[in-house]
C-alpha cells in the first residue's frame, strides 16, 4: 500500500525470530517438551514485571530509611535544643534509665559519696576534681553568645587558639562537694595538707563567701532543671529499730538520666587545661 508504513516482515526473518523465542522459552523452561513462541513471550513478560516490581520494593525501602535517619538526626538535634542551650558535647549525650537509691537513712557502704575519708574523697575526685576544661572556638563562643573578653588559651595538642571553657554539670559537682566538706569542717578546715576547697581556705570569710556561691549555683539550676518526677509515700520497716516507723518519701523511682560516664569520658578526652581554677 503506497505511503503505508507497514512493511512486511521476510520470511527468513520471520523464522529466525521464531529460533529464538523457542530458544529462550527452552532457557528459562528447560522441561518444557513443546515450547512455543507465545509461551517465550508470556514467560519474558512475567520476568519483566517481577523485575520492576522488586527495584520498585527497594527504591520504597531505602528511602523509608532514609527519611528515618534524617528524622532521628533532626529529632535528637530539635529535642536537645528545647532543653539545653547549645553545647559543643551533644554528640556525647545519650539518655539511660537510672533507679535512684535514695533510704531514708543512708545505708553503711550504699555510697561511696557519703561521709569523709581518703576513699569518699578519691570519689569525689572522680566525678568533680580530675576533670579538664575544654577550649571553644571563636564560632562556638558567638553562638553561646559569650563575652569576647573570655580568656583565650592555645591548645597544647593541636595549636590552635580559642577560649578555655569549663562544662556546668562539673562545676556543679565541684559545688556539692564543697558543702560536703564543710559539712565535716573538722576534718577538712585549715587542713592543706587534705585539700580541697575547704582545706586551702584563705579563713572564714573566704569560705563563706564560697559557699554562698554555690548554693546559690545549685539553687538556681536545679529550678531551672526542674525535675518532675512523682514519687509516693510509705513505711520502711527496715528502718523501725532506727526510729522511723511513719510513712516516709519513697525516693527510689526510676529517671532518665543523662549518662554521665559519656560526659566525663568526652569532657576529658577533648580536655585543653588542667589546672582547676573558679
Amino acid at each position: 500500500m503506497a505511503g503505508s508504513k507497514y512493511h512486511a516482515v521476510p520470511v527468513e526473518e520471520e523464522g529466525r525470530l521464531r529460533e529464538v523465542r523457542e530458544k529462550e522459552v527452552e532457557w528459562l523452561h528447560p522441561d518444557l517438551e513443546h515450547p512455543t513462541p507465545n509461551l517465550g513471550l508470556h514467560v519474558r513478560k512475567h520476568w519483566v514485571w517481577l523485575a520492576h516490581a522488586v527495584l520498585l520494593s527497594m527504591s520504597f525501602t531505602l528511602f523509608a530509611l532514609s527519611l528515618c535517619m534524617k528524622g532521628a538526626a533532626s529529632m535528637d538535634g530539635g529535642f536537645l535544643s528545647k532543653i539545653s542551650t547549645y553545647s559543643p558535647l551533644f554528640p556525647a549525650v545519650e539518655y539511660v534509665p537510672v533507679k535512684f537509691d535514695l533510704t531514708p537513712i543512708p545505708t553503711a557502704g550504699g555510697s561511696p559519696y557519703i561521709g569523709y575519708g581518703p576513699e569518699v574523697d578519691k570519689a569525689w575526685d572522680y566525678i568533680a576534681n580530675d576533670i579538664g576544661d575544654i577550649m571553644i572556638t571563636e564560632e562556638e563562643r558567638i553562638k553561646l553568645g559569650l563575652s569576647p573578653d573570655s580568656l583565650k588559651i592555645q591548645h597544647p595538642k593541636t595549636g590552635e587558639w580559642g577560649y578555655r571553657a569549663g562544662v556546668e554539670v562539673f562545676h556543679q559537682l565541684h559545688c556539692l562537694n564543697l558543702l560536703r566538706q564543710a559539712l565535716y569542717k573538722d576534718e577538712y578546715y585549715g587542713k592543706k595538707e587534705v585539700g580541697g576547697d575547704v582545706g586551702d581556705a584563705d579563713g572564714h570569710e573566704d569560705l563563706f563567701g564560697h559557699l554562698d556561691h554555690c548554693i546559690e549555683a545549685l539553687r538556681q539550676n536545679l529550678m531551672c532543671h526542674g525535675d518532675v518526677s512523682v514519687f509516693t509515700f510509705r513505711k520502711f520497716p527496715e528502718f523501725f529499730d532506727q526510729g522511723i516507723e511513719d510513712n516516709w518519701p519513697d525516693f527510689e523511682i526510676e529517671h532518665q538520666c543523662r549518662n554521665f560516664e559519656a560526659l566525663r569520658k568526652w569532657n576529658n578526652d577533648h580536655a585543653a587545661a588542667w589546672d582547676y581554677h573558679v
